[in-house]
């Protein structure tokens, strides 16, 4: 028989020869493709495996009628068309399948005991009637990438392969419909305890991803046992425990307490909230790929926790003790974190009456050392700790009144304790004498001889910080009050001797706790970089606040002032200054957040980020003379910190709803201004010619004598409040009656602070306290002064969240009240 490729024989016809080549050639045609046909499915079947094995990411030996992988561990094997293997499984004895299950439970781990991983409990753990926990869900994360649905060309055939094969997966872990049922009733609970959050965050499903259910306990409704419970406490002491005034709680007290356990349920109360807020930060500090998951997480953790502790506080609301205002106080700064102003609003009023029934603004005792044998006296860490507890509610009374009298239940001068001491004393138990409210003052029935030469010595940034919040207050009743205050440029006003104290207070601080290089990395080995960059902040916007009399539309004060055309020099310098210590505030935030998020763990930061920008972005916007030769030096590191601020308002998001909001009002205008200033002939590489037109949105309207003009041509018609009623008008005639000297006599009372020293400062008044008594005298040096003009533009919309009091309480009037009750929103009298 002749090959295929070769010629016919000679003597054969040529219709028989081409018949037989035709079948020869059909032969072995068929021959090679059912050869090529069957080599590639089992190529296809190597290389590409089982679907489990590509579910749980393991080689695939490929073998037809199931992979050993899947005999192995007794699973059906569903090949890659969907097709189910041989029944290898099927075919073991039910009796000698081997017990599978993903997770087993704490107990069982620790004993080093098998665990069949039944949910609630585990047979072991029942039998025993043991506590049983699982650190995440029951089914791995393969299970989930197994029961996927097939991509948009598969057949029905196919998805009805997909759901068979997630049932095989279930019914090989245990049922996942036990895990469904109990994340869902966790997160109606936590529904049911989160007003208003439920929007925000979204369900986190636990179920089926290893690395997100491992952290499953922080949203329990139970507080978690053993060294997690430790972990979230220790997680509250470095990251709340040096914020503000919350350093009430005496560490090693509260640990050997830990140790014995909490029996009242004063105790426990305080225990959940304190675990509720160091879960926050838990969660914060864990590496997630997925961010969003992670938010979630921070959002969720720990609030089931402060749900119980706050039904323990309000089922028996009438008892009043120690533990119970502590679990009030930190209450309060939880839920304004959540952004539940309401509920913040009633806790700060609780709190405050409860610490009047304790008394706890006087001194337990004259025996401020603890010298006297006497049993009935507390020890001095227990004094201490009552202190910091009086302090605290000042601190949190002072930012909800915000200057408004109607609000402010706490006064300076029924508060006769003296200021907390430093960490170190507290935590080893040392009492000593520190100074009062009063600047170089102690309490008048000390005995001399006790007085230490330097009574502030003993102090620490809590101290400080009660101070320049005890000068906020001050400041933000002055500018509340404006109509019935002298001009600010003359140096016997309110408005001088605010800003003397304010910058003697800054200037006076001791090199521990001033802002360094050396103070920031020895802050940040104890914990207290949080507390020192929140001191530094709220001096910085206590001057931005003072001197926002300048810039009336931006801030909407109620009854500005007007100022006369002999003093546009000294208007210019408190621009200028506002824009100054705006920008400080956000060089502060920029440096803390360069060694961890966590450092900017206090809810007022996000308010002074927004009103950092805010202020930047209106100053280079409106008031900026753009003539000046380092215009656009100025420009440019004003528009990069504003980047840089929103950028940490985004890094803030997670911990306080509020940033995000913040952030993209901030963003929105700076993209307005980025597009103004790319099209403004200013800012182009040709000169100007005096003939040319300026960009209207850069030069505005040109500066009037007329308040009334100014402020028609701004168009302020977006307020915070969506109402242009609240905006009262200038009273011009009421201070054009006021003589007026020279614009260079007149700065003597208000100098720039981010100028030269030239005039001597204004000292500042004494304590006036009836229980304080004088320690030692100081005379401040002088003060400085600044030159700017400005230009006019609208930037209305920067009104927006307004910060005339940080902690949400405007003007409360029947309508912004009422408007706030009905509202499910956020109250129309909170505006921040």
């Amino acid at each position: 028989m002749s090959r295929a490729g070769e010629l016919p024989a000679e003597g054969k016809s040529t219709a028989t020869t081409m018949e037989d080549l035709n079948l020869v050639l059909g032969h072995k045609t068929s021959r090679s493709l059912a050869d090529s046909e069957s080599l590639a499915s089992a190529n296809r079947s190597s290389s590409m495996g089982c679907r489990v094995c590509r579910a749980r990411k393991v080689k695939c030996d490929g073998r037809p009628n199931g992979c050993r992988n899947c005999e192995r561990l007794q699973l059906e094997c569903v090949d890659d068309d969907g097709s189910k293997s041989g029944s290898r499984r099927g075919s073991v004895p039910v009796s000698l399948r081997k017990i599978r299950t993903y997770r087993s439970c704490t107990s069982c781990r620790v004993s080093k005991t098998k665990c069949d991983g039944d949910r609630p409990r585990c047979s072991r753990c029942s039998a025993r009637n043991l506590e049983c926990q699982y650190d995440g869900g029951s089914a791995p994360r393969w299970a989930r990438n197994l029961s996927k649905a097939p991509t948009s060309g598969s057949t029905e055939e196919d998805l009805e392969s997909s759901l068979d094969a997630s049932s095989i997966a279930g019914e090989s872990l245990r049922s996942h419909s036990l895990i469904q049922s109990r994340e869902n009733d966790v997160a109606t609970s936590h529904r049911s305890s989160t007003r208003d959050t439920s929007s925000i965050n979204p369900p986190i499903d636990f179920s089926d991803d290893t690395e997100l259910s491992i952290h499953s306990w922080l949203i329990s409704p139970d507080l978690p046992s053993g060294n997690n419970i430790r972990t979230v406490v220790d997680h509250y002491f470095a990251n709340i425990h040096p914020l503000r005034c919350f350093a009430f709680v005496h560490r090693p007290s509260f640990a050997r307490l830990l140790d014995k356990g909490f029996e009242s349920d004063d105790e426990k109360a305080l225990l959940h909230i304190i675990c509720a807020q160091g879960a926050k930060f838990y969660a914060l500090s864990i590496n997630l790929e997925d961010q969003d998951a992670k938010a979630s997480l921070i959002r969720a953790a720990g609030n089931s926790w402060a749900q119980k502790a706050e039904m323990l506080v309000l089922t028996n609301f009438g008892k009043i003790s120690v533990q119970r205002l502590m679990t009030c106080i930190l209450l309060y700064d939880f839920h304004f974190r959540l952004g539940e102003y309401t509920q913040a609003l009633m806790l700060s009023g609780l709190a405050v009456r409860m610490a009047h029934a304790l008394q706890l603004n006087v001194e337990f005792s004259p025996d401020i050392l603890c010298a006297e044998a006497n049993e009935s006296s507390p020890p001095a860490v227990e004094k201490e700790s009552r202190r910091r507890l009086m302090w605290a509610c000042y601190i949190l009374d002072a930012w909800t009144g915000s200057g408004v009298d109607q609000l402010t239940l706490l006064r300076e001068a029924d508060i006769k304790i003296q200021l907390p001491c430093n960490e170190r004393n507290f935590r080893l138990r040392i009492p000593c004498v520190t100074e009062t409210l009063g600047v170089g003052h102690v309490l008048q029935f000390l005995p001399p001889a006790i007085v230490p030469r330097r009574p502030a010595s003993n102090m620490g940034i809590m101290a400080y910080y009660i101070r320049i919040v005890t000068l906020w207050k001050r400041v933000v009743r002055y500018v509340k009050h404006l109509n019935t205050s002298p001009p600010p440029w003359l140096p016997e006003s309110d408005f001088a001797a605010l800003d003397a104290d304010l910058r003697s207070w800054g200037r006076h601080l001791p090199e521990f706790i001033s802002y360094s290089t050396d103070t920031i990395y020895a802050r940040l080995e104890s914990d207290q970089l949080g507390s020192l960059v929140l001191l530094h902040c709220t001096y910085h916007h206590n001057l931005l606040d003072l001197y926002r009399i300048s810039m009336p539309d931006l801030f909407k004060l109620i009854k500005p002032f007007y100022f006369p055309p002999n003093q546009q020099e000294f208007l210019q310098s408190l621009q200028a200054d506002c824009f100054y210590h705006a920008k400080q505030i956000s060089t502060i935030l920029a440096e803390a957040v360069q060694h961890g998020a966590r450092y900017l763990a206090d809810s007022l930061l996000p308010c002074f980020a927004y009103d950092s920008s805010r202020v930047m972005l209106y100053y280079i916007a409106r008031l900026l003379d753009l003539s000046r030769p380092d215009a656009e030096t100025i420009v440019v590191d004003a528009i990069n910190a504003v980047e840089s601020n929103s950028k940490i308002l985004r890094t803030m998001a997670a911990l306080f709803p509020l940033a995000d909001s913040l952030a993209t009002t901030t963003e929105r205008w700076l993209a307005k201004i980025r597009k103004t200033f790319a099209q403004d002939e200013h800012m182009s590489d040709r000169p100007l010619h005096g003939d040319e037109e300026r960009s209207p949105i850069l030069t505005g309207s040109p500066v009037t004598s007329s308040p009334d003009e100014a402020m028609g041509a701004l168009g302020l018609a977006r307020l915070a409040q969506g109402q242009s009623s609240d905006m009262k008008p200038i009273d011009r005639d009421a201070w054009n009656k006021v003589e007026s000297g020279s614009p260079t006599a007149s700065k003597r009372g208000a100098g720039s602070v981010s100028g030269a020293s030239s005039q001597p400062e204004i000292t500042p008044a004494r304590s006036k306290l009836q229980h304080e008594q004088p320690v030692s005298q100081r005379t401040p040096p002088g003060a400085t002064t600044s030159h700017m003009d400005h230009q006019a533009v609208d930037l209305s919309d920067l009104q927006n969240y307004l910060s005339w009091d940080m902690y949400g309480i405007m003007e409360m009037n029947d309508n912004g009240l009422k408007a706030g009750i009905e509202d499910n929103g956020m109250p129309s009298w909170s505006a921040i």
